[in-house]
């Protein structure tokens, strides 16, 4: 009896143990914070002692956790004026062209001068740093986007590092990863159709990864120096850092996904941050109830449909009119202003609202389909939720996002250069609508990530729990880290091939002629004789 009672409390006591977890949460942008935040709150319900590490950006984002403690560095006075200055100038991301290279020339330091501000100030605050570097912490997860938290972990010095991606990982992450691009057939963050068959669409894949190398290698030169200049010249590269992490997450789900190369430490926990759907609320049931049919429109929290040229918005309000026997839920920031209380009135069918409840919305089943930008967040919940829709992707990793989801049936893609073409939306919802193929091959998805074996929150505690225990794994690193640009691609091999070949073919050709020569000078010997 004895030995049952300390067997039970020996397996009580390893459901108890608490780990040390330090988030280095980035107030930056709404799906980054977001996903993080969730990361850090799950650890929490699951037991550990979990610190958010917030420097704040941009004070209008929430910083996505509600049960971690929080440490915050303010907003430098850099920072702001550059954020403040930014916002002056509206990015019209609707006529934004991804391929085009001239916003090249000054986009990608003007886009990391942000990070690197409030880099300035994290690194400013050695008390902060003092009291992060005591806690010891077994565990810190950062996300290779604002490079500062890669570059910080190394003064942290926790006993493992996990790196993080809140969306399908960049260009540039794959080589912290240690993951092949394959960009033969696995499309770039800024393609949403590839054709693997097509010389010019692979080229194109190649350039798109060229021009996402190009946005970001900036700012990560820029982070690696500012260490440098402050911790001295021997201060390890981010890809360096990257490469000791005991493991990777990745907001990706491999049941929605283009199938890839990865690796066994990179985890995929697609879906981390969707919420249980909650009943909807006497409004919400009414405004359903009005059709038999409803479609939901949003264009996510950075592309305001606010800010829609007026081409994009008359074009819209045509196809909401093409419908009249399906309500259109529109998420438009100002319903109330000149154009939202025009609209409304001169469609019955058109329902403008600030906010929706999207994810609860998304689950009942009088939603018919769903019309969005293709941010990660929202095809995940459109996945989980088993909904057919038409993704119109605007930038960033929208269009992969997009191009996966029609890939796997859910819908079509539609450019967003062609939003100002009404019979292209129109032609695009009929065919979602009356298609039932579109809604079986949603359905069937959504049962499967419903009952694929581990989810995506048991991934991310067991990994948390285990690299915490054990720390890094020499047999998870790649020796890839270790080569260079040459030896990974064998181009010494294929240089050597090239240079025998060359030589076989000179040889023999010396070979031959030798040989034609001795043979033509015994003809003519033989000749001259027989003539004597």
């Amino acid at each position: 009896m004895r030995l049952i009672s300390l067997l039970l409390l020996s397996v009580l006591a390893s459901f108890s143990v608490s780990h040390k977890i330090l988030v280095y949460n980035s107030q930056y942008g709404h799906s980054h914070s977001n996903f993080l935040g969730n990361i850090a709150d799950i650890l929490v319900d699951a037991g550990h002692d979990v610190t958010s590490f917030i420097p704040v950006m941009d004070p209008e984002v929430k910083d996505g956790t509600s049960k971690s403690k929080k440490i915050f560095v303010p907003q430098s006075k850099e920072t702001k004026e550059f954020i403040v200055a930014m916002a002056e100038h509206k990015a019209d991301f609707f006529s934004m062209n991804n391929f085009d290279p001239i916003p090249m020339l000054f986009m990608p330091k003007a886009f990391a001068m942000q990070f690197v501000y409030q880099c300035k100030a994290v690194l400013e605050d050695t008390d902060v740093l003092k009291k992060l570097q005591a806690e010891k912490f077994d565990v810190m997860i950062v996300e290779n986007f604002d490079m500062c938290g890669l570059a910080y972990s190394h003064l942290v010095k926790p006993k493992s590092l996990i790196t993080s991606g809140a969306s399908s990982p960049f260009s540039y992450m794959f080589e912290e990863f240690g993951v092949p691009t394959a960009l033969s057939y696995n499309p770039s963050s800024y393609m949403s159709t590839m054709n693997v068959h097509s010389m010019f669409e692979r080229a194109k894949n190649i350039y798109a990864d060229f021009m996402m190398h190009v946005l970001f290698h900036p700012g990560r030169s820029m982070i690696e120096e500012l260490f440098r200049e402050k911790f001295g010249a021997e201060y390890p590269s981010l890809q360096e850092i990257s490469s000791h992490a005991a493991y990777t997450f990745v907001n990706s789900e491999p049941l929605i996904d283009f199938a890839a190369p990865t690796l066994n430490r990179v985890i995929p926990i697609g879906g981390i941050g969707a919420k249980a759907p909650k009943p909807l609320d006497k409004y919400w049931n009414e405004v359903l109830s009005r059709r038999s049919t409803n479609i939901l429109l949003s264009f996510g929290s950075v592309a305001k449909s606010l800010y829609l040229p007026e081409a994009i918005r008359q074009s819209i309000l045509t196809t909401v009119g093409s419908f009249p026997d399906v309500t259109f839920i529109w998420k438009y920031e100002e319903p109330e202003n000149e154009f939202g209380k025009a609209a409304t009135a001169a469609h019955p069918n058109l329902v403008l609202t600030s906010w929706m409840p999207q994810n609860d919305l998304l689950n009942d089943k009088r939603i018919s389909a769903f019309v969005t930008h293709g941010g990660m967040g929202s095809t995940q919940e459109t996945a989980l939720r088993g909904k057919p829709g038409i993704f119109i992707p605007i930038f960033g990793d929208q269009p992969r996002n997009a191009g996966m989801m029609q890939h796997n049936g859910f819908g079509k893609v539609v450019d967003k250069f062609d939003l100002q073409k009404p019979e292209v939306v129109i032609a695009a919802i009929k065919d979602v609508l009356s298609n039932d193929s579109y809604r079986k091959n949603a359905a069937r998805v959504s049962a499967m990530l419903a009952k694929k074996p581990f989810s995506s929150k048991e991934q991310l505690i067991k990994t948390v729990e285990f690299a915490a225990e054990y720390g890094p794994s020499r047999a998870l690193r790649p020796q890839s880290y270790d080569m260079t640009f040459i030896e990974y691609h064998n181009l010494d091999i294929v240089a050597a091939f090239i240079v025998l070949s060359i030589l076989k073919v000179f040889l023999l050709k010396k070979f031959l002629c030798c040989l034609y020569s001795k043979c033509c000078g015994a003809k003519k010997e033989e000749n001259k004789s027989k003539k004597e």
